[in-house]
């Protein structure tokens, strides 16, 4: 971050204002959360590197430089929401530098809009993980293993939960941990505090709550249990962490990809397609079975913590597609 002009002081001062400017630099990067300011940096990586090939500049992008870019992204195949997450990344990297970024630009606007129009904003989606697919997932996972019990835990506890992928993996099991939040044991379940989240950016904290289940092979609360007195958990480490191959708990926290992997492995073996389950499968495969289960709309969205009731929609509209279909009154 450049400095302003000083009037006077020396060098004391100006290392002193070197230090705020460091610092103020840091809060302006932790605006965002963490995952989203990686994908930003990649998508802008992306298209430096497009820039670089075509001889374009691109910073300040010019509007027609940016049209030429989601033309390219659109002829080579690449989804609306790709495209969305450019833009997003291209504003907030011109923001973050001081320069003008204009969305509503007619060589961005028109062009961005002739490509929905001509490609579609439907998006193919990961299949969500409902009841059944996890009692089916959970029939190839042995109890008898550690590596086993984390696994059930991990997948009862992403169901039972509805927390975004990063949010599970983030987990510690006390306060004094470095991850996304932490879990509570109570005589009701778990109680999960989240320190920061995708719809709470600047840290005030969330709640979710996982009730007990009424089967104790399914039960989410039991699972947790068993995995962190199997492993040998202390206060403040991660909840989800490696196995080594002789079947011993290591310290360090399971990776995003390592619990992807498993889930499709574990698919896989329950004959699900492990092309369509993603991490975001645990969570829209609860919003999907508790819809189909009766519960209310404004029930799961507290759940899912979407502060708009038509992204919950947007997740339970499989569930209840036959809901007052007149195909039913058609005497087929």
């Amino acid at each position: 971050m450049a400095l302003p002009a000083l009037i006077s002081g020396g060098s004391a001062v100006v290392a002193d204002l070197e230090t705020l400017a460091e610092q103020a630099a840091d809060f302006a990067g932790a605006a965002i959360a963490e995952n989203t300011r990686l994908a930003y940096r990649k998508a802008f990586r992306t298209f430096t590197t497009w820039c670089g090939e075509t001889g374009l500049g691109p910073m300040p992008a010019a509007p027609m430089t940016v049209g030429l870019y989601l033309t390219h992204l659109a002829t080579a195949g690449r989804t609306v929401s790709t495209m969305e997450q450019a833009l997003a990344a291209l504003a907030f990297v011109h923001r973050q530098a001081g320069e003008g970024f204009d969305t509503k630009h007619p060589a961005i606007a028109n062009t961005f809009a002739g490509i929905k129009r001509t490609i579609g904003t439907a998006k193919m989606g990961k299949a969500p993980l409902v009841a059944d697919d996890i009692r089916a997932m959970l029939a190839t996972v042995p109890s008898s293993t550690v590596a086993g019990l984390r696994d059930r835990a991990l997948i009862l506890l992403g169901f039972a939960s509805a927390l975004r992928r990063s949010e599970l993996m983030g987990l510690d099991l006390a306060r004094i941990g470095t991850g996304t939040g932490y879990i509570e044991l109570t005589s009701q379940g778990i109680l999960v505090h989240l320190v920061r989240s995708k719809t709470d950016q600047e840290g005030q904290g969330q709640m979710v709550g996982v009730a007990r289940g009424r089967n104790m092979a399914t039960c989410p609360v039991r699972a947790v249990q068993a995995w962190m007195q199997a492993s040998a958990a202390s206060a403040g480490a991660p909840l989800f962490r490696s196995v080594n191959r002789h079947g011993r708990a290591g310290a360090l926290r399971l990776s995003d990809r390592a619990a992807v992997d498993m889930l499709k492995r574990v698919a896989a073996a329950a004959g699900i397609d492990p092309d369509r389950v993603a991490g975001h499968s645990l969570r829209s495969g609860h919003a999907t079975t508790a819809a189909q289960a009766g519960a209310a709309e404004d029930t799961i969205q507290r759940q899912l913590r979407h502060k708009k009731a038509d992204t919950t929609r947007g997740y339970i509209r499989r569930a209840t597609v036959f809901d007052g279909s007149s195909s039913a009154a058609l005497g087929l």
